[in-house]
């Protein structure tokens, strides 16, 4: 695709939904109707435009791209996911592709290079201007998810002693360069981070005042080496609308604005969700649905079913064991798919409490008996209450007093387990430095099904003699 050096004329933005465009984007493509799809996209949101670029076709995605201007276009990939924009980018040459990439921030090009075209990174950084790819290099330089790698580059700073009036001019001269303006970083001549004041503190101020005397210097940064999670953390906990990265002597490296934490939030909720549910995750498969393919699905798959099918053969172990107990009370059997769904629900209940408890930092490792104790009489409480229930139910399917005990006391014995295994599990895996949410699930799952199994049919041994 050629990219012009100038930019289409403006059009009113459009009042369409993701959906509306997709619908008039393909109605104009089935037409071959390529003039009015400009004003179309033009008029159109680019995080709406790139909801329908996923949803495309690879030949229709690169005809749709190819009309836009290049800040548009720009912007547009920015927001695609991970395989769509590697289709676009596979079909620019190198020059195309880097001129695209020159309008972003650094954060997005970093983002872009190292996750969408791994195999043209160099090559796309060496056509880049000087500055821009010395700080491209310099973010890539940090760990992955962390703040370094968030950061971007575009934030307004001021000095002390500017006033108020001296602030604003200033601030009309570097608004195009700066990302967000909700905050002023106010730093010393040797450019160390001394305090910040909102631009609404600014406006409201009188023309004269210093910055110095507006300034918050309770301040509130990260290292650029901080995980994600935490800055998201922060943000969340003290409201911010950006956290500055500063080095030990607190030079500004950049800010994180509250975008990019969303975006961090909705990438690590889906990884634990698709890991609780014993799926791999990554950045290729947190995608959505249409945007991954079908191979790829299969291989985040298939090691956790595989390892979970072999681990289930614990419960067909558990079955052989007390075979000669069934063959003798066939009417045992039909209470199993009733004990072990309990204790999973128990267990998954629990695992998910305490999963969200660690995320957020209201568990620590030191608190593991407390949780145990929690976790042991919430069991107990809840395996009365299911025990009871099962009492009554099983009495109402004709079975005898003595197996109705055997359900009822399996009930209060499984939950209380469950609950205890679902607190530990979490845990212990947090304390390995394990995310809990890849092995829980699976772990309880497993557990509690062969476990459960074993209290019940020794409970059953007990009570009924045979």
């Amino acid at each position: 695709m050629a990219i012009s050096s100038k930019n289409a004329k403006p059009a009113p933005k459009s009042t369409l939904t993701a959906v509306e465009l997709e619908a008039q984007v393909r109605a104009q493509l089935a037409a071959s109707n390529p003039d009015a799809l400009r004003p179309l996209l033009n008029g159109a949101h680019p995080a709406d435009i790139a909801e329908m670029m996923d949803r495309l076709g690879h030949a229709d995605r690169h005809q749709v791209f190819s009309l836009l201007p290049p800040a548009l276009g720009a912007k547009v990939l920015d927001e695609m996911s991970i395989e769509p924009t590697r289709q676009v980018l596979d079909q620019l040459s190198d020059a195309d592709a880097a001129r695209l990439l020159e309008l972003l921030p650094m954060d997005e090009v970093g983002e872009i290079v190292t996750e969408d075209v791994p195999h043209r990174r160099q090559a796309l950084l060496a056509l880049l201007s000087p500055g821009k790819a010395q700080a491209v290099n310099a973010l890539l330089a940090y760990p992955p998810k962390s703040a370094g790698r968030m950061m971007t580059e575009k934030f307004a700073t001021a000095n002390p002693e500017m006033t108020v009036t001296e602030t604003l001019a200033h601030l009309r001269q570097v608004h195009p360069d700066v990302e967000t303006l909700t905050d002023i970083y106010v730093v010393n001549h040797e450019e160390q981070l001394v305090g910040v004041v909102s631009l609404r503190e600014v406006v409201v101020a009188a023309p004269d005042q210093p910055l110095a005397a507006l300034m918050n210097t309770h301040l509130v940064t990260v290292a650029p080496e901080t995980g994600r999670e935490e800055v998201a953390r922060l943000v969340s906990h003290y409201d911010y609308l950006a956290l500055p990265v500063v080095t030990p002597d607190r030079r500004v490296l950049g800010i994180v604005p509250v975008d990019d934490v969303i975006d961090t939030l909705v990438a690590e909720g889906t990884e634990d969700i698709l890991r609780f549910g014993g799926m791999e995750g990554g950045p290729a498969i947190d995608q959505p649905y249409f945007t991954v393919p079908v191979p790829l699905v299969i291989r985040k798959r298939v090691g956790w079913l595989l390892l979970l099918f072999l681990a289930e053969t614990l419960t067909g172990t558990v079955l052989r064991s007390f075979e000669g107990e069934l063959a003798k009370v066939v009417a045992l059997s039909f209470f199993i798919p009733l004990l072990i769904g309990t204790g999973g629900n128990t267990g998954a209940q629990t695992v998910s409490t305490l999963i969200r408890g660690l995320a957020l930092g209201e568990i620590q490792m030191r608190d593991i008996w407390r949780v145990i104790q929690r976790e042991l009489l919430s069991g107990l409480l809840l395996g009365l209450l299911l025990g009871a229930v099962a009492f009554v139910r099983s009495l109402m399917w004709g079975t005898t007093t003595e197996l109705a005990l055997v359900v009822a006391l399996s009930i209060l014995a499984i939950c209380t387990w469950a609950n205890t295994i679902g607190a530990l599990i979490p845990l212990i895996a947090h304390r390995f430095k394990i995310d809990p949410a890849v092995v829980s699930a699976p772990l309880i799952t497993t557990l509690v099904d062969a476990t459960g199994l074993a209290i019940y049919l020794l409970i059953a041994k007990l009570i009924l003699h045979i």
